[in-house]
């Protein structure tokens, strides 16, 4: 497997021949291996490193997770595989569509998506920033059978061997051919209606030839087992390999073209004791472990579109295209110097179209009847679809948040890597010189149309309501209150940026006997440019539905575009050590600063001058820095039969960020500022460790971590807790193999979290159990059954919101709650 992985700097995954002291890397587990759930440690490291090291003897905190270890226990979303990798904070209970928030080490994601994290696709970053407003990187990336494993890298190079990851780097690496081989396999929800095939295949081809083509089509109600197709599409990837004497050229291609759901709040009854949660119920209509807000009667809806015409959008949840072309070159020029080149263009498009969820009381304080909508008082409301269209609705709660259809426009990105490695014998050790530049150019062309919106709170085919005033004037159509104005002017929006990183790198490694010391720095060079527009008052229009019509007020473009141009330039570096105590025991430190660049998140917050270029409070939020300092010790060996391996790792990490959160704006007070300035310090521990006799594997991972925010621009944070962090995460995860079955099961938790950076209430953790069954009845088949939380637990990740508070007793817990139990079906064919 290593050997036909690329060696270059995070972005390309050539390795070079195994270290000839350490055992052989592991099998792969796609050809019939017995499977792991973590790859070897002799397995070598190709992300946030040079590719010349084994996991073991690497001064990096690196996780590998196998192909049939993630496969075993099916993950629901992509964020939800990076629970079992220590260091990660994923809140992945997004959905199947993407939108998760994604964590590391104790450092808050203060605005959404991935601000420290970079997902990666064999070596290149699917996007230039994990956290682009309705684009995060986990909306461009699906895990399926054509991946061999994943590898993450958390701090330390991470900072110098990858552009806008200072926190962690998380490669998703393909299989390339090297053994004749494949599956196919077929997949059906078991009381969900979810299908799914997947295949792949791959083989050498002779003459230096070796391909691998695979994918999946899927198509379902999703798990919350929608009346309509709400999950639907398909991927296609594959590459070609041609060896020669000194190197290889892989060419690489990609295919995604999907609709899945997003769930951006589930809302439960919370119990509350003072200030702390202890515990969740489901609402009357609504149960956060199957309901939705997706439904027949909202199947689309209409928008103004900045054309000036009314359109009509489709529900689909997040719905990426992707077209990737790519190539890897490595060649061995002479004994010493090595020379790698990887590059990729994606042509991506997509729309982010769905209905969120928030509750309001429709009678009683803060409720609906008696406030005022669109300059009238309201009165009563009707029913505007469904069975009991025209009939006053009586229940006890409305959802009043939007439908939205962000049009994804241009979201096209190139990436380029080239390094070059030279060897050299320094005295009685050999030293490692890796020198290399990164481009990327990433374009965020968008239109978003946010909508006032109406509907019961229902888990299950929620109907829209009309409101009508007193005076019994209809205020809603389709329950629909106004279009492009839900969140105000800022988000009547049109962007149209485009942003160019440059990165020269330099890497200089020093290895005699035991002792690796490693250097490196990184120098980024962003350049930002383009136009962003806010909204502006806009006309009447007239809508109509079954009730009748109504006049509804609307938001179009500005007509003074925001001007965008200007460059910021940073350093990041990182400083490594390890000593090998022989094969079995190794110890590292290394310190690490790395610059993560704020980009399309600062646009229309007021940070730029009439020209494009920064004022001062932009020039103050453009780059934020993470340094951290970490010791780890890693061990392997054999005890009472057993062979075990363990990494720890001790961390401290500090961060300055200044970024700006539109969504904050409608929030309740305190949590209404949009401009956050906050300092962060988290010290912590991550824990790994495996242990396997004969068929019998254990896998243990856990991360400690102390947060708070040291100081800000708002008194009131100082000292306060992180919002959404937990103390103590954990996955402990048993299997057997016994050849004819094989059977195991996995407990994931979490302890408490506060609410929110104020740390008004503490939210009780939850912990969930997964399991799985796989029966071999005849060589090369395999039946299985998987199932996500086994005990159907309602129980969320991260903090969320209480609103509104019903009593001293009882509130609205605001977040979105993890799927209930789900259980999937598959046979598989391997040859």
């Amino acid at each position: 497997m290593a050997a036909a992985l690329i060696a270059m700097p995070v972005q390309a995954q050539t390795a070079p021949a195994p270290d000839p002291a350490a055992p052989a890397a592991a099998s792969d587990p796609a050809q019939g291996a017995t499977p792991d759930a973590l790859a070897s440690s002799d397995d070598i490291v190709v992300t946030a490193s040079t590719g010349e090291r084994s996991r073991f003897r690497s001064s990096i905190s690196v996780s590998q997770l196998s192909q049939e270890s993630i496969q075993n226990f099916t993950p629901r979303s992509t964020a939800e595989i990076l629970r079992n990798i220590p260091g990660l904070q994923p809140s992945d209970t997004a959905g199947p569509g993407g939108n998760a928030n994604i964590g590391v080490r104790g450092i808050p994601v203060s605005t959404g998506g991935s601000e420290y994290v970079a997902l990666q696709e064999d070596g290149l970053p699917d996007v230039l920033f994990g956290d682009i407003n309705f684009g995060n990187n986990d909306y461009w990336l699906r895990f399926d059978q054509n991946i061999q494993r994943v590898e993450a890298v958390r701090g330390g190079s991470a900072s110098t061997f990858a552009s806008q990851a200072p926190g962690a780097v998380i490669n998703f690496i393909s299989k390339t051919g090297d053994t004749a081989g494949g599956q196919v396999a077929y997949s059906n929800g078991l009381g969900f209606r979810e299908h799914r095939l997947d295949f792949d295949y791959g083989a050498p081809l002779g003459n230096g030839w070796k391909f691998h083509v695979g994918g999946y089509a899927r198509r379902g109600g999703g798990y919350t087992n929608e009346n309509f197709d709400i999950l639907k599409g398909y991927q296609l990837k594959g590459n070609v390999t041609k060896d020669f004497d000194r190197g290889f050229i892989r060419l690489y291609f990609k295919r995604l073209d999907e609709q899945a759901p997003t769930n951006t709040t589930t809302p439960s009854l919370a119990t509350l004791s003072g200030n702390e949660v202890t515990g969740f119920a489901p609402l009357p209509t609504f149960d956060g472990r199957s309901g939705s807000s997706y439904s027949i009667y909202n199947r689309g809806f209409q928008y103004l579109n900045y054309g000036g015409q009314l359109d009509r959008a489709r529900v689909q949840g997040i719905r990426p295209r992707v077209t990737g072309l790519g190539g890897q070159f490595h060649y061995e020029a002479s004994d010493w110097l090595t020379l790698d080149d990887s590059l990729r263009y994606q042509w991506i498009q997509g729309n982010f179209t769905t209905q969120f969820i928030n509750v309001q009381t429709r009678t009683g304080t803060g409720g609906l009847i008696g406030s005022t909508v669109n300059g009238q008082t309201v009165g009563s409301v009707r029913y505007a679809a469904g069975p009991l269209l025209g009939q006053l609705y009586t229940g006890a709660y409305i959802n009043n948040n939007p439908n939205i259809n962000t049009l994804m426009k241009d979201m096209n990105n190139f990436a380029n890597n080239f390094t070059a490695t030279g060897k050299f014998d320094v005295g009685s050790g050999k030293a490692t010189v890796t020198g290399g530049v990164f481009y990327m150019s990433q374009n965020i062309v968008q239109d978003w149309h946010v909508n006032r919106q109406y509907s019961e709170l229902n888990g299950e085919n929620a109907a829209p309501l009309d409101l009508f005033s007193t005076t019994g004037t209809q205020l809603t159509a389709a329950g629909q209150a106004g279009f492009n104005d839900n969140w105000g002017s800022c988000c009547a929006r049109r962007v149209d940026l485009n942003y160019k990183d440059v990165a020269p790198f330099l890497q200089v490694g020093y290895e005699v006997g035991g002792l690796n010391l490693d250097a490196s720095v990184r120098y980024d060079s962003v350049h930002g440019e383009g136009t962003a527009q806010g909204g502006g008052a806009g006309p009447t229009i007239v809508a109509g539905d079954a009730l009748g019509t109504a006049r509804l007020p609307s938001l179009v473009l500005s007509t003074t575009p925001e001007k965008i141009n200007y460059t910021d330039n940073y350093v990041s570096w990182s400083v490594g050590a390890l000593y090998a105590f022989g094969r079995n025991t190794s110890i590292f430190a290394r310190a690490s600063r790395g610059g993560r660049f704020n980009a399309d998140r600062r646009v229309l917050s007021g940070n730029f001058n009439a020209d494009g270029s920064l004022n001062a409070q932009g020039q103050a939020g453009s780059v934020n820095f993470l340094q951290q300092q970490e010791i780890g010790l890693k061990q392997r060996g054999g005890i009472f039969g057993a062979s075990y391996s363990v990494e720890v790792t001790g961390f401290h990490s500090t961060l300055t960020e200044n970024n700006y959160d539109f969504t904050r704006i409608n929030n309740p007070a305190p949590n209404n500022n949009p401009n956050i300035s906050n300092s962060y310090r988290s010290y912590g521990v991550e824990f790994s460790s495996r242990v396997t006799t004969g068929g019998f594997n254990l896998a243990v991972d856990a991360t400690y971590s102390d947060s708070k925010i040291t100081s800000s621009a708002t008194a009131a944070l100082v000292d306060k807790v992180p919002g959404g962090l937990p103390k103590f995460l954990f996955v402990v995860s048993p299997s057997y193999d016994a050849g004819f079955v094989a059977a195991g099961f996995s407990v994931n938790g979490q302890t408490s979290t506060y609410s929110d950076d104020f740390n008004l209430y503490k939210i009780k953790g939850s912990t969930f159990v997964n399991a799985f069954v796989t029966v071999r009845p005849v060589p090369n088949v395999e039946i299985g059954v998987n199932a996500n939380n086994v005990f159907d637990k309602l129980g969320f990740r991260g903090g969320g919101g209480l609103f509104p508070i019903l009593s001293s007793t009882q509130a609205v817990f605001n977040n979105t709650a993890l799927y209930g139990r789900t259980v999937t079906g598959s046979i598989r064919y391997r040859f």
